[in-house]
C-alpha cells in the first residue's frame, strides 16, 4: 500500500484510548492559552444577518411558536425562495449560537452544531452569485460565516461573470468547510484530528438539514481535491497574522446547496470551480492563541488524507463510489399532500428542534424509551433521511447498540445495520455465539439483530472510558465502520469520511432525540479495541470511531440559562436590516 495509507493507519493506531496508555495529549490545560472560539476577518464589510422573528426571551432559545408554524406546519409549501430571510435562517439553524451557560462568574457560547468539548474547530465559508437585488450589500463573491454576531464577513468579490461561467442554476449556494486543528488539540491532544473531522460531519449534517427545512437540497461536492478547495478559498492568504501555522484552517469538504427544489445531483469540476476569480479583501484574521502546543502527528495525518486532485484516477473512485450507491434510496420527496403531519415528519420534527439541540451532561440512569421513539431515532439516521442523502456513498457505519431501557425491547446488544449487505460478512468476522436474532415488531427497513441477551450496562460504561453517561442513558451506541476495505479502495482520504459519517449519525441521534423528549451526547472517550474484543473483531476490517448515549438528562440547576443573542431592535427602530 501507499506511504499515505501506512500513515494514517499509524495515526489511527496510536490515538487509541488503552485502559492503561491513554492516546498522547496534554498533562493539563492552560487556560492561558485557550483558542478563542470565534474566527473574526479585521477591515472585512460584515453583513449582518436577520434574527428577526428568531428569538424568544422568556426560553432564552430562539425559535417562536409563531416561528415554527410558519415555516413547519404549511407541507404543502415548495421551496422558501433565496433572499435575505432564508439565508439568515440557513445559517441561524445549523451554525449559529443556540444560547450562552452561565455559572458563577464563568460564561460560555453554545452552537447549533455540537462539537466535541464544545471546542468548534468549524468554520464556514460561503461562495455566492447574486440573489438579493433588495439587498446591494450582498453582493457575488466569497464571505465567512461569524456565528458570534451571525452575519457574514466579506472576503473577496467577484464579478457576476465569473459566477455565471460555472453555469449553475440561479440560487445555487456553495458553502465550504475547514477545520483549524488547534482548538481541539489544545484540550485533546494527538485525538484532535479525530474529532475535528467529527465534527465536520456534525456540521455537515447541521447544514444539509437546515437546508432540508428550507426545501432546499445539499449535496457533497466529491470531484474536488483538498488542496484544489484549499486554493479556492485562497486559505494560505488568509492566515497570515502571527506566522503560526498551527492556528491555520485546514480545508475540510464542499457543498452545493440547490434552493430550486431541484432534487437532481450535481457535478462541479475542478475546471469549471477554476473559473471563479475573486478580488481580495484586505482583511486579517484574528489571533486566536497566546500560545501553542504542535502535535505532529495531527499535520501528518491531515497531510496523509488529504483527497488528492480531481485527475481521471479521482474522478474513477468519486464515479465508482456513486455507482454503488445508486441501489440506495434517493433524496426523499418534498412533502406536497394533505396528509403531512408535523408530529411526525421528520422534517418538521427537526425544525422544532434545531436550535433547541443541547449535549446531555448527565442522564437521569432511570427513564424508558418508548419502542416507537428508539425506532425513529434509528430511521432519521437511515441512508434515505436527511442528511445522509448529501453522501454518495453507501452506509460504512453501522452501530453497535447496548439496549439498557427501551419498551418492549430486549435488554442487550445488538447490531444495527445500515447497509444489509453486510450481515454476513459482520457474522463471519463476530463472535460464533451471537443470536442474531430480529426482535419482535421492528420495521423492516431497520435491519436490527439481537447479538446478546442481559444487561449491558457495564458493557456500555466500561467501554466509554468508564463514564456513567453511557450506562444511565435509555440506550448507547458504539459506531462500528467498515475501515481497512474501503481506504484500500478508495485511498486514505477515506478517513476523513469515515468520521464525517460517524458525525452526520450523531447529529441526527441529536435532533430526533430531542424532537421525542430525549437528549443524546456524543462520548469521544472510549476504549475502541476493548469493543473489538467484546465483538470477537481482529484486524483492522472493522473499526470503532465515536460513541453516544440517548437519555433523559438531569439539568443543572447551577446553570444559568442566556440567550444566544441581544434582543433584536424593535420594528419603530432604527434597524440597518430594514
Amino acid at each position: 500500500m501507499s506511504e499515505d495509507y501506512d500513515q494514517v493507519i499509524a495515526y489511527h493506531l496510536r490515538t487509541k484510548h488503552r485502559p492503561r496508555s491513554m492516546a498522547p495529549g496534554p498533562t493539563g490545560l492552560d487556560w492561558s492559552t485557550q483558542p478563542d472560539p470565534f474566527r473574526r476577518y479585521e477591515g472585512a464589510a460584515e453583513i449582518p444577518l436577520s434574527r428577526e422573528g428568531f428569538h424568544s426571551q422568556e426560553s432564552g432559545i430562539e425559535g417562536t411558536a409563531e416561528y415554527i408554524t410558519e415555516y413547519r406546519t404549511d407541507c404543502t409549501k415548495g421551496p422558501s425562495p433565496l433572499n435575505l430571510m432564508s439565508l439568515s435562517q440557513l445559517f441561524f439553524e445549523s451554525l449559529a449560537i443556540s444560547g450562552q451557560k452561565s455559572l458563577a462568574r464563568a460564561r460560555w457560547f453554545l452552537r447549533v452544531n455540537p462539537s466535541s468539548g464544545n471546542l468548534h474547530p468549524t468554520e464556514a465559508y460561503l461562495i455566492a452569485g447574486p440573489f438579493d437585488a433588495s439587498y446591494p450589500a450582498l453582493s457575488p463573491g466569497l464571505y465567512h460565516y461569524s456565528p458570534k454576531i451571525h452575519a457574514l464577513e466579506k472576503i473577496a468579490g467577484m464579478e457576476e461573470s465569473s459566477w455565471q461561467a460555472l453555469g449553475l442554476a440561479r440560487g445555487t449556494l456553495l458553502l465550504a468547510l475547514t477545520s483549524i486543528y488547534w482548538r481541539q488539540s489544545w484540550k485533546y491532544g494527538e485525538r484532535g484530528f479525530r474529532y475535528s473531522m467529527l465534527d465536520l460531519g456534525h456540521a455537515m449534517a447541521a447544514v444539509a438539514v437546515a437546508a432540508r427545512c428550507l426545501g432546499w437540497q445539499a449535496q457533497l461536492e466529491d470531484d474536488l481535491g483538498t488542496d484544489d478547495l484549499t486554493a479556492l478559498l485562497g486559505l494560505k492568504d488568509l492566515i497570515q497574522h502571527s506566522g503560526n501555522d498551527l492556528e491555520d484552517e485546514h480545508a475540510g469538504l464542499l457543498m452545493t446547496i440547490r434552493t430550486d427544489g431541484s432534487k437532481n445531483r450535481l457535478r462541479l469540476h475542478l475546471s469549471n470551480l477554476s473559473k471563479l476569480k475573486f478580488q481580495r479583501e484586505p482583511v486579517r484574521a484574528n489571533v486566536l492563541s497566546s500560545g501553542h502546543v504542535p502535535w505532529d502527528w495531527i499535520e501528518l495525518a491531515s497531510e496523509a488524507s488529504k483527497k488528492q486532485a480531481a485527475d481521471n484516477i479521482c474522478s474513477a473512485i468519486c464515479s465508482a463510489i456513486r455507482s454503488d450507491s445508486s441501489s440506495l434510496p434517493g433524496a426523499p420527496e418534498a412533502r406536497n399532500d394533505s396528509s403531512c403531519d408535523p408530529h411526525t415528519d421528520p422534517v418538521a420534527r427537526y425544525g422544532q428542534v434545531l436550535r433547541k439541540r443541547r449535549s446531555a451532561q448527565v442522564m437521569d440512569g432511570k427513564s424508558s424509551m418508548p419502542k416507537h421513539s428508539f425506532f425513529a431515532i434509528l430511521q432519521d439516521a437511515m441512508p434515505r433521511s436527511s442528511p445522509f442523502f448529501l453522501l454518495p456513498n453507501r452506509p460504512s457505519v453501522h452501530p453497535i447498540i447496548f439496549a439498557h431501557r427501551v419498551d418492549d425491547l430486549e435488554k442487550g446488544l445488538y447490531l444495527w445495520l445500515r447497509d444489509d449487505r453486510r450481515k454476513e460478512e459482520l457474522k463471519e468476522a463476530m463472535r460464533e455465539d451471537f443470536l442474531w436474532e430480529r426482535p419482535s415488531r421492528t420495521p423492516d427497513d431497520i435491519k436490527l439483530y439481537l447479538l446478546a441477551q442481559g444487561d449491558s450496562r457495564l458493557a456500555a460504561k466500561e467501554t466509554s472510558c468508564r463514564q456513567n453517561i453511557a450506562s444511565d442513558g435509555c440506550f448507547a451506541a458504539a459506531m462500528l465502520a467498515q475501515f481497512e476495505e474501503p481506504l484500500k479502495e478508495y485511498g486514505p482520504w477515506y478517513y476523513r469520511r469515515l468520521f464525517w459519517e460517524c458525525g452526520a449519525i450523531g447529529q441526527a441521534f441529536y435532533l430526533t432525540a430531542e424532537a421525542e423528549g430525549f437528549q443524546g451526547c456524543g462520548i469521544g472517550c472510549f476504549f475502541d479495541d476493548m469493543v473489538h474484543t467484546m465483538l470477537g473483531l481482529s484486524g483492522l476490517k472493522y473499526q470503532d470511531l465515536y460513541h453516544f448515549t440517548v437519555g433523559k438528562a438531569i439539568a443543572d440547576p447551577r446553570l444559568i440559562d442566556l440567550p444566544a443573542y441581544e434582543r433584536p431592535p424593535k420594528k419603530d427602530q432604527k434597524n440597518e436590516m430594514d
